[in-house]
């Protein structure tokens, strides 16, 4: 496979010459100036856009000032560049119209009445897990970590997390079975 050749523009966007240094130099480092972050970037083509827009920094800077190290001064400008590009990229996420309706469209809102029923359905199964199970759940709704739970309860993340499990198990099959045991499991 072959080496792609990057290539400079020796006029900037308005038509104006550039440094024939900076040409130069930039020709020079070019295969290893575009490494930075090269498998970030999508393309060798992508690379030389963001090259030339260093080269034409670079040649404007030098007019009005020297630059002594001119690969230096190249180098830190590329870099500035990709960082940004890169930055700008991951921040940005390209969607079109139809995705958005799909998902406009597809994420409806419960209803008033199917959200209500859903809290009430809730409360009954809270109220029917005996009382370590209703513990360890109210602990979890307060972002309690199933290991921070455990250590409270002096036992294991994995004892914790089988005793939700069986607990919320054992509360639905009675609902399902239309039993009411909160005052049964309170007893234990």
């Amino acid at each position: 496979m072959a080496r792609y050749r990057f290539w400079f523009n020796d006029k900037d966007r308005n038509g104006q010459p550039l440094d024939k240094n900076v040409l130069e130099t930039a020709d020079k480092i070019a295969p290893v100036l575009t490494r930075y972050r090269h498998q970030e970037i999508d393309s060798e083509s992508t690379c030389n856009d963001m090259l030339q827009e260093a080269v034409e920094a670079a040649s404007k800077a030098t007019q009005k000032n020297p630059i002594a190290n001119l690969a230096g001064y190249l180098a830190r400008i590329y870099k500035h560049i990709v960082d940004n590009s890169l930055e700008r990229k991951n921040k940005l996420i390209p969607v079109d119209d139809d995705f958005l309706e799909t998902l406009a469209n597809a994420q409806q809102a419960p209803s008033f009445e199917e959200w209500m029923h859903n809290r009430l359905v809730l409360e009954k199964l809270m109220k029917s897990v005996d009382r370590e199970t209703r513990l360890i759940w109210s602990w979890r709704i307060a972002g309690y970590s199933e290991s921070e739970i455990a250590k409270r309860l002096g036992t294991t993340a994995n004892n914790v997390s089988m005793r939700m499990t069986r607990g919320l198990r054992e509360a639905a099959k009675d609902l399902i079975h239309g039993k009411r045991t909160s005052k049964r499991n309170d007893a234990r």
